[in-house]
């Protein structure tokens, strides 16, 4: 038996850990940089918080959450990109990466951690026989 407290734990749980955390951060940075609408992705991205704590304990419909708010997150960062890609007045790389570039990849994390997470959720639960039934 191993007393090494990272090989105890799921990689997916991990993952999603830090795309949750990631997700909270980018979202309000961007939200920070930008001052728009970018507030409803902060408010999806907290509510992530909610669903992580469920999804780490094994409930499936917590993780079905996660990916949905991940995919949300995900096409809320392509919008974002489009709309920094055709500015009004002038942009930079900055702002590229505070807006899109950042929410983007903390929400691929928290997507592939959520989806890992779906396929591997009841490994830690005994296994039912015909026996016990």
């Amino acid at each position: 038996m191993s007393s090494n407290t990272a090989m105890r734990m799921p990689t997916w749980r991990s993952l999603v850990w830090v795309g949750v955390v990631a997700s909270v951060v980018s979202w309000t940075w961007a939200w920070y940089a930008d001052r728009g609408a970018q507030v409803f992705m902060v408010v999806v991205a907290l509510a992530t918080v909610a669903f992580a704590y469920r999804a780490v304990a094994g409930m499936r419909l917590a993780i079905v959450g996660l990916m949905v708010a991940a995919f949300v997150m995900f096409l809320g960062s392509l919008y974002w990109m489009f709309w920094v890609m055709m500015p009004a007045g002038p942009t930079n790389a900055f702002e590229m990466a505070s807006v899109s570039l950042f929410p983007m990849v903390s929400s691929v994390v928290l997507l592939v951690g959520a989806a890992a997470g779906f396929r591997h959720a009841n490994e830690g639960a005994p296994k039912q026989t015909s026996a016990q039934s």
